[in-house]
């Protein structure tokens, strides 16, 4: 990433930030990179980075940024994530809000804060005996990542267990409060992938259950999971979304692809709806083996792959590449 600009918007955006954090005694860091804070490992620095712990220091953090005018992303577990090897330009939110609660008596209604980390929260349901999120353990985000990209695995996705969602609109600091339909998830979608609302803490419904039970599933699909994915490899997770009636993992392998290699990343051997990285990769390479996966599926079997991964920040412009940089602001 190039020297932080001395002038101009961005500049300007920076220097308020940094005055209105100070004011109140938010931490920054400058220039901080983030390879190190996604499951990839690839990608440059951000000009500042946040780290709330709670959801009231999230909220703060975004009133701080609306009233700096500057662009953000917030950051998750840092899982389907790309990060540009020149880094992002602007605030970097590394939302580690966990805080969660039960609304019932007995509680099957939880209010979870969307920093928690997904495992975390399936492990604590185990421990309760409570049923419905099992899936979960196979989802390598946060419970907001999982949420804003109504993530799945094993027949489920969190539609099936979302009751509810708050967010905050960085743009004017509305907090609004969603119901499941309004929040039109579709596969591997939903509203908030389309807005800049962030999502501050999701409302999910579980049962009673057999502990024995819940326990045994979620160990069978931690063990599933070690068994057909590259776990000890820097990877995103799944690069692509399946197409309708048919598995992105075995289009790819139809087509030879296991294996394929530009320069620091690869098709996963395992898996091949993963590409994994050396270390020290470079994000550059990562996307230009998506992209040629993509061309070589097209154009052997018709069939239009779309990435499920998110590629953000400093590209050096979009016509270098095949598909677009996202321009989203979830939480992953």
């Amino acid at each position: 990433m190039t020297a932080e600009p001395q002038e101009g918007p961005l500049a300007e955006a920076l220097a308020a930030l940094d005055r209105l954090a100070e004011e109140r005694g938010m931490v920054l860091e400058r220039d901080a990179p983030l390879a190190p804070l996604t499951t990839l490992r690839v990608g440059g620095p951000a000009d500042r980075i946040a780290t709330p712990r709670s959801t009231t220091e999230l909220r703060d953090v975004l009133e701080v940024a609306r009233l700096a005018s500057i662009p953000l992303v917030v950051l998750g577990k840092g899982s389907d994530l790309v990060v540009a090897d020149g880094g992002f330009r602007g605030l970097v939110i590394r939302n580690r809000a966990d805080e969660m609660y039960g609304m019932d008596d007995p509680p099957t209604r939880w209010v979870i804060a969307s920093g928690a980390p997904m495992a975390m929260v399936v492990k604590r349901f185990s421990a309760l005996a409570l049923s419905g999120l099992e899936f979960g353990i196979s989802i390598p985000g946060t419970i907001g990542g999982a949420v804003w990209a109504n993530a799945g695995a094993h027949e489920r996705e969190m539609r099936d267990v979302v009751h509810g969602v708050e967010t905050l609109d960085p743009r004017d600091g509305t907090t609004r409060a969603f119901d499941v339909a309004a929040c039109e998830f579709g596969y591997r979608d939903s509203r908030f992938k389309h807005t800049p609302e962030v999502i501050v803490e999701a409302v999910i419904e579980v049962a009673p259950g057999d502990g024995a039970e819940i326990a045994a599933k979620v160990e069978g699909y931690q063990a599933h999971r070690r068994a057909t994915q590259p776990l000890a490899d820097q990877n995103a997770g799944s690069v692509f979304r399946n197409p309708p009636g048919d598995h992105a993992g075995r289009l790819i392998d139809m087509a030879g692809l296991k294996g394929f290699r530009i320069g620091t990343a690869a098709v996963s051997d395992l898996h091949a709806n993963f590409i994994v990285s050396d270390r020290g990769g470079r994000a550059g390479d990562v996307r230009r083996v998506g992209d040629h996966v993509r061309a070589e599926v097209a154009g052997r079997f018709g069939v239009d792959l779309e990435y499920e991964i998110e590629f953000i920040g400093e590209w050096g412009g979009d016509g270098q590449w095949a598909t677009p940089t996202s321009r989203t602001e979830g939480a992953r």
